[in-house]
């Protein structure tokens, strides 16, 4: 099953967007379910950041700035997925989210333009 990204409005601006030179700072959650492929797990078409960014007039994510309980992430730009690392160079192996990611949304920071 696809991730689904929520955007939050916790900034005391109430959005999601922080301004930053030419590019953005986007924070809101990840919510996993269903199992890991290889290569990466997409967003489901109109619940990723790139179309929470697209309501600016941005739309390109750069990269994912925090960890994902424990997991480092790697935004692939030319398939639009996004990849866990459980430690360095090692891609997560395909399976099932473990409970640790399903068990509630994860709150991401994520860098896009």
């Amino acid at each position: 099953m696809a991730l689904v990204f929520t955007a939050t409005n916790q900034l005391p601006e109430k959005t999601p967007f922080v301004k930053l030179g030419n590019a953005f700072i986007l924070l809101g959650t990840v919510t996993f379910s269903g199992s890991y492929a290889t290569g990466g797990d997409a967003f489901t078409a109109g619940k990723s950041p790139e179309d929470t960014l697209k309501t600016i007039g941005a739309g390109q994510v750069l990269a994912f700035l925090s960890s994902i309980r424990g997991n480092s992430p790697d935004w692939v730009a030319a398939t639009r997925r996004l990849r866990l690392y459980a430690s360095a160079n090692t891609e997560v192996a395909a399976a099932a989210y473990n409970a640790a990611l399903t068990a509630s949304p994860v709150p991401v920071v994520i860098l896009g333009r």
